[in-house]
């Protein structure tokens, strides 16, 4: 298997050394032009990637204006610069998108032996600060899958808790989880996979870190960039990549994303929640094969509920562009 802490991320050079370099092709095109040829091709082609990219950041940024609170948009072709970056290099409050970065770093784990997936955690409710001698236990009321609570003092696998922490997005799972693999390993692993714009800092409910200062928080384009590496297999490896979008796959809260695509539409994703707070990051698969990446996060919303609608309206224009764009090479990177 592939991957882990000593794989390094290299982008490949637009062309090989040796090929066709930017020089002799800007030379045969001046060589055309001083014949009368390509005049009005060279300028279509110049022209054509870059309006389709700004008319879909105009529509988003339209369907965004004057709306109360704050948007961050990444959206972009699997493999692709992204069409629509809007305040995407802001951070915001990751909510419980941060648990991708836990997963990520279980898979590491599982890659390198030093964890199982079938090991058994005995869940328990009480966790200490990351910082000072204090220890805290999450409010049941406060997460979204009680089932794991029934299971207080009985051992549970590693993949449940994985599997619970991403599709039912349980504070609990991830807490064991984090205690588990270590917030030194996860960042480690977050590292040496060249991830930009996401701090991963605690726990769940860890007041007394978040009173320091040490907080979950992500940029759309740094989570953007996540998802795309991801859907590429270079998240630890192929198979990995694979396994963990297989998780996303069956995410059971899909109020975001979901509902501006055609009904039946694949999407791997990660909701997040908390007061004004609704962010969603997803790989939505065409009917033809191809995969875009689309990043939604939020702050400051004082009706939540009109920010999904938002949000949902973003999805459908973000689907319609993508769908009815011809597969077509355009300039890689972030």
């Amino acid at each position: 298997m592939a991957g882990g802490l000593a794989s390094v991320l290299h982008e490949r050079p637009a062309h090989p050394p040796g090929r066709f370099t930017e020089g002799k092709v800007m030379s045969g095109i001046f060589a055309m032009l001083r014949r009368g040829v390509m005049t009005a091709t060279v300028g279509l082609v110049c022209a054509a990637a870059p309006v389709q990219a700004a008319t879909l950041a105009q529509d988003v940024a339209k369907t965004v204006s004057g709306q109360p609170g704050s948007f961050a948009v990444y959206a972009a072709m699997s493999g692709q610069r992204p069409q629509v970056c809007l305040n995407c290099t802001d951070y915001i409050n990751a909510a419980s998108t941060m648990k991708l970065f836990v997963m990520d770093a279980a898979y590491d784990m599982f890659t390198r032996g030093t964890l199982q997936p079938q090991e058994t955690i005995v869940v328990h409710n009480r966790f200490h600060s990351l910082v000072g001698t204090r220890s805290f236990s999450l409010e049941q009321k406060e997460d979204s899958y009680d089932p794991l609570y029934a299971q207080i003092g009985r051992p549970v696998t590693v993949s449940e808790l994985v599997r619970v922490m991403i599709q039912y997005s349980s504070n609990l799972a991830t807490n064991l989880m984090v205690e588990r693999i270590g917030v030194p390993y996860i960042h480690a692993v977050m590292h040496a996979q060249h991830l930009k714009g996401v701090r991963f800092g605690r726990m769940i409910e860890d007041y007394d870190a978040n009173d320091k200062g040490i907080r979950n928080e992500m940029t759309a384009k740094g989570l953007g960039m996540f998802m795309q590496k991801l859907d590429q297999g270079k998240i630890v490896g192929p198979a990995q990549s694979a396994a963990m979008i297989d998780i996303l796959r069956g995410q059971t809260f899909n109020d975001m994303i979901p509902p501006g695509l055609p009904p039946g539409t694949p999407v791997a994703h990660k909701t997040g929640w908390v007061d004004g707070v609704r962010n969603d990051a997803g790989i939505v698969f065409l009917p033809d094969g191809r995969h875009y990446i689309l990043v939604m996060l939020t702050k400051s919303l004082p009706d939540e509920a009109a920010g999904i609608r938002v949000l949902n309206g973003i999805s459908r224009q973000v689907y319609g562009h993508f769908a009815a764009s011809p597969a077509m090479g355009a300039p890689k990177g972030g």
